[in-house]
């Protein structure tokens, strides 16, 4: 018998409810599942044997999840099904055949690979032609590998047996037991009986890989990379980082590495930044470095690394009953990646990180009109997608940061330690998480978590002062919150009083506030000495939209390089871009004043984020009538500094920044000229990244000897970055008929994969392209609906992020408002994702309209 998918009663899509869930959790207990994959090299397809074993409550209504190719034999307690009654995603399991107590279910079935980064993906290696394969299955993906209960609270323990090519490496959630050879030359390795976990943690890594080993304290250690990637992957660094993780995490939590042993694989075609799957970590190969990288992108991998072993606990240890609180296993592995950064590992200054990066993404998340709270509504799988955002890690982990500031570290690690013994391989909610925390600090968190983890926005909060002279005479702060979301938060602040004597560094006093309504007075404050500047949020505990003062802001555009710390430069910058963004500072005053003040700038963090702001400024907040005037100060500003910087970091962070900012014929031509070597930097490489981006550079702006600058990049660099950069390249050039023919494509077969696919759509927009590009507004329009209803969800999202008219201008915000009123209510993901399209256009245009007044 082989059955393939029933056309008929074919949902619109697969996706399972939490009502479902809830309804198949209550019946469904004590799951096991014994795997038997087949693989061959070369292969489209592979072959699945699985037996489930679980306890029913009650036999009716009982499905499993299974998206595959086909259904080869079916086995319900020992009883042949003939006709399975499946739909290509929903698995009915005859009621006749099962019972109340123990049943077990055996499924034969033959499946595609895939090639969109989920589910059991696909790759060959443009350099080698090896091939390799991994697993990808976060939040609702396991059941295209096997049919399964996907749904993270039906926890199970998984034997798995895996046949494939003798000299591949195989990578599982737990060690090998035991290995045959077969009579055609493949490997029969079986694997240890593993604990039990949610079915979207599941790993299946195979491939020609490089292994890497090493162990730590008892627990085998394991870095996996394709082989053409060898020569990047500096191992003391990632094995160091991982052993200072162990140990912190370990003693933090009082609770040893609870899997064994503990594998990182490199994977190629990752759609995130890595996955925490047990004991089995994937890890985005952008994490290795193929060009020389800065410290700053040494501490980004060192936060990966952490965040993902943080997961181990609080995730895979424990984890979410249902997708609302995904919040809890995200916000806490961010927390404690960063406070394990500064506390066990050489990056002390990872909190300015966390504030550069990821509370930044958190604050423009929170601002726009889709905000939601931190612990919000998830009604199925598919709506787990929407929350992915700045505001499940960023504001959680910084409103987590608070709670630490105002209650103790000692309070939280005891409330932490409480958890993971009381609900180990389990699965837990909010209200459970908080009961274990409030143990831990001494106090009723239920209020805390309505407050900040249950209302959507943020406050912005304001020093008001007066002085009689020399002395303050009063000082308070005051909070205020967005007419749609009025909640006003209790904060825990430190104040900071800069004093200017004229002469070297400021002095900085802070002062302790807790801020729990509209306003209080900072009775400490009077009578201390009056300051040049006050800062509401020094340290950054609190997760807050800073407005300064008349005095401080225009003490500020003088002298915020005086400043000698750091992370208040940071925040004060941070501050200055928050009002070109709300329409209070001009954004060609804020690029005079970057102009002014960041050369001088020595702090690599700060820098990078100074530069990062004023590309975007220049590229959507300034008129479009002074845009190219604009980028060219700013690129000849770049050079100076480039050509001023020492050696290293500070030379790569600068010639990102050139390259990022050329947007003039003459621009690009210097670049030209530096890649070539007839200008030249002391000490300066030019990495083979920013060759790409020249190149493409020259093509989409037409330039002579662009199709040579290719063809001499892609011989020197034969990988698979490189075959992507040059499809970009390909799809950049400023010709009417390779616009058409790519679009085409986009539509229909694509490039490969979802990355080539991508690459290719990255290349399809350039502003200088303008005239070409006006047919392919209204296409888009008339095109995205039915992408987003028939195309799987990360092909939707590169469709709207590569092809959504990037042009500031109110005819493309009519035209998606336009399309928004005409959505039904099933289309959220798309309907999501124009409002925010809607959102950040709108606030372009009023900057744009702000800067020209």
């Amino acid at each position: 018998m082989t059955t393939s998918p029933a056309a008929p009663g074919t949902p619109a899509r697969d996706v399972l409810t939490q009502a479902e869930a809830m309804a198949r959790a209550a019946n469904v207990a004590n799951a096991s599942y014994t795997i038997s994959l087949s693989l061959r090299r070369g292969a489209e397809t592979y072959e699945g044997d699985v037996t489930l074993e679980f306890d029913l409550g009650s036999a009716e209504g009982v499905f499993l999840d299974y998206r595959g190719k086909t259904i080869r034999a079916l086995e319900v307690n020992g009883t042949a099904v003939g006709a399975p009654q499946w739909n290509g995603y929903r698995l009915e399991l005859p009621a006749s055949a099962l019972r109340a107590g123990r049943n077990t279910v055996r499924v034969v079935y033959e499946n595609e690979y895939d090639h969109t980064g989920d589910g059991l993906h696909q790759f060959v290696d443009p350099e080698d032609g090896e091939e390799y394969l991994y697993t990808n299955f976060e939040p609702y993906e396991s059941h295209r590998l096997f049919p399964n209960f996907d749904q993270p609270d039906i926890k199970a323990r998984y034997t798995l047996t895996v046949t494939a090519p003798a000299e591949w490496e195989l990578i599982t959630n737990s060690a090998e037991a035991s290995r045959e050879t077969l009579d055609d030359g493949r490997l029969r390795r079986s694997y240890v009986t593993t604990q039990p976990f949610s079915t979207y943690l599941f790993a299946m890594i195979a491939g020609p890989f490089h292994v890497f080993r090493d162990e730590h304290h008892g627990v085998d250690l394991g870095f996996f990379a394709r082989r053409s990637l060898v020569k990047h992957v500096d191992t003391d660094e990632l094995f160091e980082v991982t052993k200072q993780g162990l140990d912190f995490y370990a003693d933090f939590f009082d609770y040893p590495y609870p899997f064994g042993k503990y594998d990182q694989v490199f994977v190629p075609e990752f759609n995130a930044g890595a996955m925490e799957n047990v004991a089995a970590i994937t890890h985005s190969e952008r994490l290795v470095f193929r060009d020389p990288p800065t410290d700053n992108q040494r501490l980004g991998r060192a936060e990966v690394i952490l965040h993902e072993m943080a997961h181990m606990w609080f995730g895979d240890l424990v984890t979410m009953r249902w997708w609302n609180d995904l919040w809890l296993n995200e916000s806490f592995a961010t927390f404690m990646a960063y406070l394990s950064l500064t506390e066990a590992t050489r990056f002390k200054t990872a909190w300015q990180a966390f504030n550069a990066g990821m509370k930044n993404w958190a604050y423009r998340q929170d601002q726009l009109i889709t905000t939601h709270p931190i612990a919000g509504e998830v009604p199925d799988t598919e709506a787990t997608f929407l929350n992915f955002d700045g505001i499940t890690y960023g504001k959680g982990a910084a409103v987590i940061k608070q709670l630490v500031a105002a209650m103790g570290m000692e309070g939280f690690r005891e409330g932490m330690r409480r958890y993971f013994k009381r609900h180990e391989f389990s699965n837990t909610t909010l209200s459970q998480f908080l009961d274990a925390l409030s143990e831990g600090v001494g106090r009723d968190l239920h209020e805390w978590a309505r407050d900040w983890l249950e209302t959507p926005s943020l406050n912005t909060v304001q020093a008001s002062w007066e002085s009689d002279g020399e002395r303050i005479s009063a000082l308070s702060l005051a909070q205020t919150a967005p007419d749609g979301y009025p909640t006003l938060r209790p904060h825990h602040l430190e104040v900071a009083l800069v004093r200017d004597s004229g002469s070297g560094a400021p002095s900085i006093e802070a002062l302790p506030v807790d801020l729990a309504g509209a306003r209080v007075e900072i009775d400490a404050a009077v009578g201390k000495p009056a300051p040049s500047m006050v800062f509401p949020n020094h340290n950054d505990h609190g997760f807050v939209k800073v407005a300064l003062d008349d005095a401080s802001m225009a003490w500020v555009r003088d002298h915020i390089d005086r400043i000698d710390d750091a992370l208040l430069r940071q925040l004060i910058w941070q501050t200055l871009w928050n009002m070109v963004r709300d329409q209070q500072l001009k954004s060609t005053d804020y690029l005079a004043l970057v102009g002014a003040k960041v050369a001088t700038e020595q702090d690599k963090e700060l820098i990078e984020t100074i530069l990062s702001t004023a590309t975007a400024t220049i590229a959507r907040y300034v008129p479009e009538e002074q845009r190219t005037a604009s980028a060219h100060r700013f690129f000849e500003e770049a050079w100076r500094a480039l050509q001023a910087a020492p050696q290293g970091d500070l030379q790569i962070i600068w010639a990102r920044a050139l390259i990022g900012s050329a947007i003039t014929h003459d621009d690009i031509r210097h670049l030209g000229r530096l890649v070539d070597g007839a200008l030249s930097v002391p000490g300066l490489t030019i990495d083979q990244d920013m060759r790409w981006s020249v190149a493409s550079s020259y093509v989409a702006y037409g330039l002579e000897g662009a199709a040579e600058r290719v063809a001499a990049e892609r011989e020197r660099d034969p990988s698979d970055r490189g075959q992507r950069a040059a499809l970009r390249c390909e799809t950049s050039a400023p010709d009417p008929a390779v616009k058409a023919e790519a679009w085409r494509r986009f539509h229909e077969e694509g490039y490969g994969s979802l990355h080539m696919t991508s690459a290719a759509m990255g290349g399809f927009h350039w502003f200088i392209q303008r005239d070409i590009l006006t047919p392919y507004v209204e296409q888009f329009f008339e095109r995205v609906r039915g992408v987003f209803q028939a195309r799987e969800v990360e092909f939707a999202r590169s469709y709207f992020g590569g092809l959504f008219p990037g042009r500031v201008e109110r005819s493309i915000l009519e035209r998606a408002n336009a399309l928004i009123a005409e959505l039904g209510e099933d289309e959220v993901r798309l309907r999501r994702q124009l409002l925010e399209a809607c959102d950040d256009l709108e606030r372009a245009i009023k900057c744009r309209e702000f800067a020209a007044s």
